[in-house]
């Protein structure tokens, strides 16, 4: 269930903004980010581009979020489409981005989250390149900024995409783009159905069905201040992480891992690859080996147990975690 608030500005024009006639929603996804989502949403508002869906939805914060975003989006008169929302209980932010996916009507889904800051012609740069290039999804540069608003470093680039989008090459890759400036045409849930698993990261999902059909498309100039290590997926780890230890933070990552390749081994199947492709037998070896390393918190004789028709796999994941348990003592 949802609090739905009526929308706040008049229809936009229904004409196409251009021959392809794709049209465009702009998502923003907030959860507990009182202090930033002001400015967050006062960006996506001053989007200088043809009039587009724009729906702010909150997942339930238990701060000020929404309040904000109401004190923020009040008394809007521009030309966008206005829809602001709220969850009466938290979803997490898969089945989040689920839920706006099956709400919004536009072909082209840019999302934006609660502490980033999107540029006025965000919205127009990625328009252009869906309309070009005919990708189904785009990225690009962006700003790295810390709490206060400052610029700061970031590591960012050094994911794959920004090196190559060879479907087989980043199969297995846990870093593809920076999710906060990716824009995703529908096609990716459309063909490929929803994100199954709530453990996993939509940039390790989207930008893996987007390899598979070589359609990755790129904008090397910055649309976007990105707040570094303290946006919405740094904010859900550090708060399930305040009270792990370290084999519970590592447990989680081997699951997230697990789930990532599982989800990409059935988009694969969708996508129609063979059982014996060599993407496929590539994701299987390293589902197999995150799930050998999973087990090992288990209990090693256990696992060794479990896996002995694999014993020099075991072996090697047993020595590979077990020395990295011993390093972080």
């Amino acid at each position: 269930m949802a609090a739905d608030l009526p929308d706040t500005s008049t229809p936009p024009d229904t004409s196409a903004p251009s021959d392809t006639g794709l049209r465009y929603s702009l998502i923003v996804l907030s959860y507990n980010q009182e202090a930033f989502v002001a400015d967050a949403v006062r960006a996506v508002l001053a989007q200088d581009c043809f009039p587009i869906e724009i729906v702010i939805s909150d997942d339930c914060s238990s701060d000020g979020t929404f309040a904000a975003i109401q004190a923020a989006t009040r008394g809007y008169k521009g030309p966008h489409r206005l829809h602001i929302r709220r969850n009466e209980r938290n979803l997490g932010l898969v089945a989040h981005i689920n839920q706006i996916i099956d709400m919004t009507t536009g072909d082209v889904i840019i999302p934006a989250y609660g502490d980033d800051i999107s540029a006025p012609s965000r919205v127009t740069e990625i328009s252009r390149r869906f309309e070009t290039g005919k990708p189904l999804l785009v990225h690009s540069d962006a700003v790295a900024i810390d709490e206060n608003g400052n610029e700061t470093r970031s590591n960012y680039r050094k994911a794959d995409f920004y090196r190559t989008t060879d479907a087989l090459e980043t199969a297995t890759s846990m870093a593809l783009y920076l999710g906060a400036a990716g824009a995703w045409h529908r096609t990716l849930f459309g063909k490929y159905g929803p994100l199954n698993y709530p453990n996993v990261y939509d940039d390790h999902i989207l930008g893996f069905r987007a390899a598979l059909e070589n359609r990755v498309a790129f904008i090397e100039k910055p649309l976007l201040k990105y707040r570094e290590g303290i946006g919405l997926s740094h904010q859900l780890n550090r708060d399930r992480n305040q009270t792990d230890t370290a084999a519970t933070r590592r447990k989680k990552i081997l699951d997230m891992m697990i789930a990532t390749f599982s989800q990409r081994l059935e988009d694969a199947a969708t996508f129609g690859l063979p059982k014996d492709h060599a993407i496929i037998k590539k994701l299987h070896r390293a589902r197999q080996k995150a799930e050998m390393r999973r087990a090992c918190y288990d209990g090693m004789g256990q696992m060794l147990t479990r896996n002995l028709a694999h014993p020099f796999a075991a072996l090697a994941a047993a020595g590979a975690e077990g020395l990295r348990i011993i390093r972080r003592r």
